[in-house]
């Protein structure tokens, strides 16, 4: 089984880490822009370039444990035509193409014979499988984790953005406990506890469906 504290696989794991934080963030700036709000791209956040959202504590996270995070993403909903509809899309757009990255990693690992000649044994082929199972493994958690209805998670803001306004006060009014529970989780046994079960169940259950 995939284990997130095994040294031997922190550069596939760190690779697909780059690759699904870079690409969440430059979908969360994109359709900000597309959508009339040019913040994050002023920000230089419209890129794919990962240096411009590492966040350096969140990229040692995943040195250690199976999560990392990036920079917050800069979008104010008032440069919106219709602020709630397209705040909401925004940040769904960044859980979606994580989704969308674990599917077609998950495509590549079994068409990948093809590109070698048909060789399915080969000691190449085995070795980018690895990364492809990181690949959708990474970005199967980073979906999973940020559609969590906690603030600052995606499904925090689109949470808010499906409900009333008037639960959209309350909301507000529960921002600090939200955040403070997120950081309970990040930083104490509990989360530790709760990353240790669900990330192997994760591993397994991606090879699981690889072995189909």
């Amino acid at each position: 089984m995939l284990s997130y504290y095994h040294l031997e696989s922190l550069l596939p794991r760190l690779l697909a880490f780059l690759i699904a934080m870079t690409l969440h963030d430059a979908a969360h700036a994109g359709v900000a822009w597309l959508l009339g709000d040019r913040t994050a791209r002023d920000s230089k956040r419209l890129s794919l370039n990962p240096l411009v959202h590492l966040d350096a504590l969140g990229l040692a996270m995943i040195v250690f444990g199976p999560y990392g995070w990036s920079k917050k993403m800069p979008v104010e909903a008032m440069q919106f035509k219709k602020p709630k509809l397209y705040h909401t899309i925004v940040y769904a757009a960044g859980p979606f193409t994580n989704l969308l990255l674990a599917l077609f990693f998950w495509w590549l690992y079994f068409f990948l014979p093809a590109f070698f000649g048909g060789a399915s044994e080969s000691i190449t082929v085995e070795q980018w499988r690895v990364y492809l199972q990181y690949g959708v493994i990474v970005n199967l958690m980073i979906c999973l984790i940020h559609i969590l209805p906690l603030y600052p998670l995606d499904g925090w803001y689109i949470l808010k953005g499906l409900i009333p306004s008037k639960n959209q006060r309350w909301m507000d009014r529960n921002q600090l406990y939200a955040l403070f529970l997120v950081i309970v989780l990040m930083i104490t046994p509990i989360g530790q506890w709760a990353l240790e079960r669900i990330y192997p169940f994760a591993a397994q259950f991606v090879m699981n469906i690889f072995s189909l």
